[in-house]
C-alpha cells in the first residue's frame, strides 16, 4: 500500500497532533506495516500482542533514572485502548524494576510485563513462572555470590529478579554503572541498621557489629533466606561489600564508593571465579552488570520472544494472534520468527540486523510513531485494504 492511499482516522489524526508526529512519515510508515505483512503472510487485521523493550523505544539508553520520552505513556495508553491489541514491557530488567517503572515512571492502566528473558510475565497482577521459581536456587544463587565477591575482594549488588534463572548482578557499579541513580537507589538506598532488620526479619540468623558497620552471619544455604528476601526483594541494587572473618561465616557491609581503577578489564578479570562458583554462564555488560544463566536456561525455550507467546496466550486463550516486539538491539530479535514481526528501531542495531538477515520487520522511530501505526494499520487491514 503506497503512503498516498493511507488515510489516517480521526482519533489517529488527534494522536499525531498530540505527540507531535509528522504524519506523512506516519503514513509511510502504516503503509510499511501493511506491505511487510502481505508479503510474509502475517495476519495484522486479527489480535495482535505487541512486545514494548524499554530502553530505546521507550527511553533514553542513558537515562539510567527510566525517565520516558514525552508522549510515550499516552501512545501506550492509545494502543492498549484500541481493540484487538494486548500490551507489555518485553525486557531483559527484572520485574521488581519495571514494576516500579510502570506504577512511578509510565503510570500507565493495563499494561503487562514479561521480563528477565522471557521467564516470567505479569498481566492483570497475576504473576507467571515460566522457569519455576526455586527456593533452593534462590539461597544457593546468593550464597554462591557472596561467596565469590569475599574471594575476589569487589562489591557487589543483587538485581530484583522474580525468576531464578537468571541471577543479575552488578559488580563495583555504583558509579561504573550508575546504580546510585537508578530509581530503585537514588533516594532509597537502606542504613545498615535498616539493612540488618530486613535480613534477620526474613529468616537470617546475623549480628550486627555496630562498632565495625558490619552485618556478620553463618554462610549455609539456609541461612541465606533472610539475605535473599533482603538484597534481592526489599533493597535490590543496593551494593555490599563482603568478607570472610572465619571460616563458615560471611560480613557484609554497604559502600557507594567503587573501587579505584576498578575498570571494564578487571570487571572481566574477575567474572570467571563468580562463573564457576555458580556453574552458570555469565553475560558481562557495559555498565558492570552480569547476568548468570543456570544451565536449564540454555537448556530450555526461554527468550522475549517466547515468554511474549506465552503473555499473548494468557490474553487471547485460544484465538490466534499475532506477536510484534519493538527493541533496539540483537536480544530483542525474535528467536522464531512464526507469527511474529520485528519493528527494529529506526538507526539502531536491530535495524541493521533485521536488513542483514532479511527478517520480516518494520522500521519506527520509538514506541510513539509505533503505537499510532500500529493501530492504524490493524484498522486498514481489518477493511480489507491490503493492497
Amino acid at each position: 500500500m503506497a503512503k498516498s492511499s493511507v488515510v489516517l482516522s480521526k482519533s489517529a489524526e488527534a494522536m499525531a497532533d498530540k505527540l507531535k508526529l509528522d504524519k506523512d512519515r506516519l503514513k509511510a510508515l502504516i503503509a510499511e506495516i501493511l506491505a511487510v505483512g502481505k508479503k510474509t503472510g502475517r495476519e495484522l487485521s486479527g489480535n495482535i500482542v505487541c512486545g514494548l523493550d524499554v530502553n530505546g523505544p521507550i527511553v533514553d539508553c542513558d537515562d539510567s533514572e527510566l525517565n520516558p520520552y514525552p508522549g510515550a505513556a499516552e501512545a501506550i495508553t492509545y494502543l492498549i485502548g484500541q481493540k484487538g491489541f494486548a500490551v507489555t514491557l518485553c525486557t531483559g530488567w527484572d520485574l521488581n524494576s519495571m514494576e516500579f517503572f510502570k506504577e512511578n515512571r509510565l503510570k500507565v492502566e493495563g499494561l503487562g510485563t514479561v521480563g528477565e528473558y522471557g521467564m516470567v510475565f505479569e498481566r492483570g497482577g497475576k504473576f507467571t513462572y515460566l522457569y519455576p521459581y526455586s527456593d533452593d536456587e534462590a539461597f544457593n544463587f546468593v550464597r554462591n555470590v557472596l561467596t565469590s565477591a569475599a574471594a575476589t575482594g569487589v562489591k557487589v549488588a543483587l538485581q530484583g529478579n522474580f525468576s531464578t534463572g537468571a541471577g543479575a548482578i552488578y559488580i563495583e557499579g555504583d558509579r561504573n554503572g550508575n546504580l546510585l541513580q537508578h530509581p530503585l537507589v537514588k533516594g532509597r538506598r537502606p542504613t545498615l541498621k535498616q539493612l540488618f532488620q530486613a535480613i534477620t526479619d526474613n529468616g537470617t540468623r546475623a549480628k550486627l557489629d555496630q562498632a565495625g558497620d558490619r552485618i556478620e552471619f553463618a554462610d549455609d544455604v539456609k541461612n541465606m533466606k533472610g539475605l535473599y528476601q533482603a538484597l534481592v526483594k526489599k533493597h535490590p541494587l543496593i551494593s555490599v561489600r563482603v568478607e570472610r572473618p572465619a571460616p563458615g561465616r560471611l560480613a557484609i557491609w554497604i559502600d557507594e564508593v567503587d573501587a579505584p581503577g576498578f575498570d571494564f578489564e578487571k570487571l572481566k578479570s574477575v567474572v570467571p571465579h563468580f562463573e564457576e562458583r555458580a556453574g552458570r554462564k555469565a553475560l558481562v555488560y557495559e555498565d558492570f552488570g552480569v547476568d548468570l544463566i543456570a544451565p536449564k536456561v540454555e537448556e530450555g525455550n526461554f527468550s522475549k520472544d517466547a515468554g511474549l507467546r506465552a503473555f499473548g496466550r494468557d490474553a487471547f486463550g485460544n484465538d490466534n494472534f499475532l506477536s510484534v516486539i519493538i527493541g533496539d538491539k540483537r536480544s530483542d530479535i525474535p528467536k522464531s520468527l512464526d507469527e511474529t514481526l520485528m519493528a527494529a528501531q529506526k538507526g539502531t542495531n536491530a535495524e541493521k540486523i533485521a536488513r542483514d538477515e532479511k527478517i520480516p520487520s518494520f522500521y519506527p522511530l520509538d514506541v510513539r510513531d509505533f503505537a499510532v501505526a500500529m493501530a492504524e494499520a490493524r484498522r486498514i487491514a481489518r477493511q480489507g485494504w491490503l493492497l
